[in-house]
């Protein structure tokens, strides 16, 4: 059954109108400051990712429409929030997720696991930038406003600490804030994105077949978008600023490609488990200085991997999708 004739039914309207008002609701409990509200922040566009993935981008758009409905009656000035938080995840992803395309043999195949990081990865980069136009800058370059506020902060959580350390842990903090804001959102969608096939391929309603998630390939171009803004990081300004942390944002499917091959090459090892937990361990202790290494090796190998290797991949999945 087409995804319109899905959603048009009385069952699919009222699921569509309820994931909205939860949507809504959740975001209305983090803005108001409720503590359970800021547990469940990162959920929230979990129930929009549930239906576009069982009925269709029509049926999350709907969704979304009642969530900023939901939203709007409380006060215009949380619509915002919720759009960026909750309605963007989950329209880009669905979106991104039932894309069909037709190879050179004719067989129509979903997206993979690479297209789907490639997209996340330009939403954070758009949502830097819209956060990054929200800030209340007042004439001022965003390093030296995002240097005001963090100064404060650090002043008062460490009273004790040198002047060196203070304004070194400042500088680090304004050098990749923005990039930290888009890699929130990006990890928020990846793992909502997860849950939600995970939720719709047990329930027996997904249109579409999870990916795989222990293989990935990347387009090679994306490497060369995070190496021209890397470029235009030079080019000072606010302008230069914003390059370098969506250069930030563009690697960070590669990271992920890096951790797993590592994991898989770990996993094989005799003491699997315990190569596992030391990398794990080390990676997430170490993150700010162990992500450099782990990017390069997902660089190394992305780029390492002989077209021989993806045709053979190719005919191994279709192969797959054919004894299905």
């Amino acid at each position: 059954m087409p995804d319109w004739a899905r959603f048009s039914a009385q069952k699919g309207l009222g699921l569509a109108c309820a994931a909205g008002a939860t949507s809504g609701i959740v975001i209305l409990s983090v803005i108001s400051g409720g503590g359970i509200g800021m547990v469940l922040a990162y959920v929230t566009p979990l129930p929009l990712l549930l239906i576009g993935l069982a009925f269709g981008l029509g049926a999350c758009l709907a969704a979304s429409a009642v969530g900023a409905l939901v939203v709007a009656v409380a006060g215009m000035a949380a619509v915002p929030a919720f759009v960026v938080i909750g309605a963007l995840p989950a329209l880009l992803l669905s979106a991104a997720a039932l894309r069909r395309r037709v190879d050179i043999d004719g067989v129509a195949r979903w997206s993979e696991t690479g297209e789907l990081l490639t997209a996340m990865a330009f939403g954070a980069v758009l949502v830097m930038g819209l956060v990054c136009l929200a800030l209340p800058t007042e004439g001022q370059s965003i390093e030296v406003w995002l240097k005001s506020q963090a100064e404060p902060m650090v002043e008062s959580g460490l009273p004790n600490a040198t002047p060196e350390v203070k304004a070194a842990i400042v500088g680090l903090w304004i050098a990749v804030m923005p990039a930290m804001v888009g890699a929130a959102w990006f990890v928020m969608t990846m793992i909502n994105g997860v849950i939600a096939q995970w939720a719709v391929s047990q329930a027996g309603h997904a249109l579409r077949p999870a990916p795989s998630y222990g293989r990935m390939r990347l387009p090679r171009w994306l490497a060369a978008a995070a190496a021209l803004a890397g470029g235009l990081s030079l080019i000072g300004g606010d302008g230069g600023y914003l390059a370098r942390n969506m250069a930030i944002l563009l690697l960070l499917p590669f990271l992920l490609a890096g951790v797993v091959d590592l994991h898989g090459i770990l996993r094989r090892r005799p003491y699997g488990g315990l190569w596992l937990g030391l990398f794990y361990g080390v990676f997430f202790a170490l993150f700010g200085w162990a992500a450099l290494p782990v990017t390069l090796w997902g660089l190394v190998t992305q780029f390492g991997r002989s077209r021989r290797q993806d045709t053979a991949q190719d005919q191994e999945d279709r192969n797959g999708s054919d004894s299905a």
